[in-house]
């Protein structure tokens, strides 16, 4: 099925189901595999058919699986790491700053 034929079918099963399809409706549908351009294209095809073709097309009934893409597995990975560097870099400082108030009140003292 192609990227244009699933804009399509999703927005029947929209139909479907009571509610006007949208461009926010179809991709939460679909998920980020379609570009936006082929979604508008396919909203716009929608909305111009009559309802025999409508009625002709196939539904998609259930949502994509939710599974993470390699790609976003690997940039929370990423996020993690950068995450550990910044807690470390933190505590470094946060040290430096309590030796350099404990040698400003020593030096107060004197």
């Amino acid at each position: 099925m192609s990227p244009l034929e699933q804009v399509l079918a999703a927005a029947k099963s929209i139909s479907g189901s009571g509610k006007v399809p949208s461009l926010a409706l179809i991709k939460a549908k679909l998920g980020n595999s379609v570009p936006m351009p082929i979604l508008i294209q396919g909203l716009q095809q929608f909305k111009s058919m009559p309802q025999d073709l409508i009625d002709q097309l196939p539904e998609i009934s259930v949502t994509q699986k939710k599974a993470k893409p390699k790609e976003e597995q690997s940039e929370i990975a990423e996020l993690k790491q950068e995450i550990e560097q910044l807690k470390a870099a933190y505590k470094e400082m946060s040290e430096r700053l309590n030796s350099l108030e404990k040698n400003n009140q020593d030096r107060a003292k004197k």
